[in-house]
């Protein structure tokens, strides 16, 4: 589990990334809770991103 931590933000900014899409090619456009369902796990996803990425450096 540990080597898979610091790719978690990644994932939910893939995650966000397939359900916004999802929205877009169906017609669950209409529907706000998953448009901004798909923000929210970008947005977590970018915030854990870099801090990992400043967890594993030096400065």
């Amino acid at each position: 589990m540990k080597k898979l931590t610091p790719f978690i933000g990644l994932f939910l900014i893939i995650i966000g990334t397939i359900v916004l899409i999802l929205t877009r090619i169906s017609t669950l456009s209409t529907h706000n809770s998953l448009l901004v369902t798909g923000l929210l796990c970008i947005i977590a996803g970018i915030w854990l991103h870099i801090r990992s990425i400043k967890h594993e450096s030096n400065f």
